[in-house]
């Protein structure tokens, strides 16, 4: 039956989603725990190594020192750095290891591992000691990533069951719930900051979720790679031949794996056809995504210079971020996606009769599933456009705000943008092979760990500098301009209506 597919497919992503919540609560609910503890934890190390006379306590006025909290903001954006350092190395593995034993065993694994970054920030908290405490910090910022990439298996989930008109649809509902996460996990932290004292909570909080993500995973998701018929068949032989190849070259294609997926989106000559779509959705992706990723943080610094606004409060605003956006996605995004794909086709329908009636004696071709299917990719590239013009204007109307009530209409605008991501993905994986998808994906969550890793230092830089001259709403201004630029490559894509990738 045609439409079982689709049943199935459905079925799968549903499973997932649970486990995309339980993910993303987890490094979200301890956000503002953590600048609280890196704080104390400097706080303790800046006054114990000047030899100091007793341990200072958490509220102790010695730990507003402006050295200790710039050693603190030096820590912070070490572990940043760290985090999407070992966030973009390792995501091609994640996918080569994926496509070989499978996706199921690491949406096991994966939130196992993030504990170890969650347990060992809290332990640095309790510990004494300094050499540990730096050595569970450095554990901090390298485990963390692993929190992000078990968000990342289930976009390769979707990738094995999802047709193309249907991808769009299933990453949007991944991306508001990957948004749910966050906005549940903030209000938790805003209600334990004021009703509960113990600092031990969020992190056991995480740990909870995370291990549930784990056992989620194990009992109720089902493996969607597809493997060939004869793959257990053939393992024996695989293992004889991968042993015969040695450890130079085992080590060798570990060593090419974080440049394969790259490879994939350099511009290539393909069958006499020069292929630049995937490079120009790649740079896209990190214009767009070097303006918005430090745009949370970038408005709690905002708020809070400007406006006063306290931690609690700046936990509400994180709240209200993503409750927009979720709220966009979940309910007005499947609607543009079904209505304005229709509207679409009936105008594409309605430009062939148009060429018939001018006089054109060619018969009117049935437009049949292939190309339907193509020009759902193609309205997924007009709708990633307008998703970053969105983006682009709502920070410009950030930067024209004199109130924070004009700030927080801006981030509503904003919430309308929130389509970028789940349209990224679907057009990412339109434009490449389909014997590659996987591998798509990891290169594309590769340029989103790059620009991670670019911005904040970049604009958290220029902050500084327009807070200097009493600007620091030219900060939203830059980044929307780096959005813009997004929009303008993107546009090359409308423009040129290359085709997609073939379907049979």
């Amino acid at each position: 039956m045609p439409s079982q597919p689709k049943k199935d497919a459905s079925y799968s992503v549903d499973r997932l989603l649970p486990y995309v919540f339980l993910c993303t609560i987890g490094p979200s609910v301890v956000a503002a725990s953590n600048l609280f503890v890196v704080k104390y934890v400097m706080c303790r190390y800046y006054w114990t190594s000047r030899g100091a006379d007793g341990i200072p306590d958490p509220g102790d006025e010695r730990c507003a020192n402006r050295d200790v909290q710039a050693l603190a903001g030096s820590v912070l954006a070490a572990l940043a750095t760290l985090d999407g350092i070992f966030s973009f190395l390792s995501s091609p593995y994640v996918q080569s290891l994926s496509d070989r034993y499978g996706r199921r065993p690491l949406l096991v694994i994966g939130p196992l591992i993030a504990t170890i970054s969650t347990g060992s920030i809290l332990l640095a908290y309790y510990v004494n000691n300094t050499t540990i405490v730096w050595i569970l910090l450095i554990l901090t910022g390298i485990f963390v990533s692993a929190s992000t990439k078990a968000v990342f298996l289930p976009s390769l989930c979707v990738a094995d069951v999802a047709t193309d008109d249907a991808r769009t649809r299933f990453y949007s509902r991944m991306e508001a719930v990957a948004l749910l996460g966050p906005g549940t996990a903030y209000i938790i932290s805003a209600l334990v900051s004021r009703y509960v004292s113990n600092i031990a909570v969020p992190y056991f909080i995480a740990l909870g979720a995370q291990i549930g993500a784990s056992l989620w995973s194990y009992f109720f998701i089902a493996e969607t790679r597809k493997f060939p018929s004869n793959h257990d068949n053939s393992s024996d032989d695989e293992e004889e031949e991968e042993e015969g190849r040695g450890i130079v070259a085992e080590i060798t294609e570990s060593l090419e794996a974080p440049v394969k997926p790259l490879k994939l989106i350099w511009p290539h000559r393909h069958k006499g056809k020069l292929h630049w779509e995937l490079f120009v959705v790649a740079l896209s992706l990190f214009m767009t995504t070097s303006g918005t990723v430090f745009i949370a943080t970038a408005s709690l610094l905002f708020l809070s210079d400007k406006f006063n606004f306290n931690p609690e409060n700046n936990a509400w605003m994180l709240a209200f971020l993503t409750f927009s956006r979720f709220a966009y996605l979940i309910i007005l995004f499947p609607f543009i996606l079904k209505f304005g794909r229709a509207g679409y086709n009936r105008y594409l329908l309605w430009k062939e009769e148009k060429k018939q009636a001018d006089g054109e004696r060619q018969p009117l071709v049935r437009r049949d599933t292939s190309a339907k299917q193509e020009d759902a990719n193609y309205f997924d590239v007009i709708l990633a456009f307008f998703s970053v013009i969105v983006d682009a204007v709502a920070l410009g109307f950030v930067s024209l705000s004199l109130s924070y009530q004009q700030v927080l209409a801006a981030f509503a605008i904003m919430a309308f943008g929130a389509g970028d991501n789940p349209t990224f993905k679907a057009v990412f994986v339109s434009y490449a092979p389909p014997e590659h998808s996987s591998e798509a994906l990891a290169a594309l969550d590769m340029v989103f760990s790059a620009a991670k890793l670019a911005s904040p230092p970049l604009l958290g830089s220029l902050y500084a500098a327009f807070v200097e001259v009493g600007k620091p709403q030219f900060l939203f201004l830059t980044a929307g301009g780096l959005c813009a630029m997004g929009a303008l490559l993107i546009s090359a894509l409308i423009f040129a209506k290359r085709k997609f990738k073939p379907t049979e």
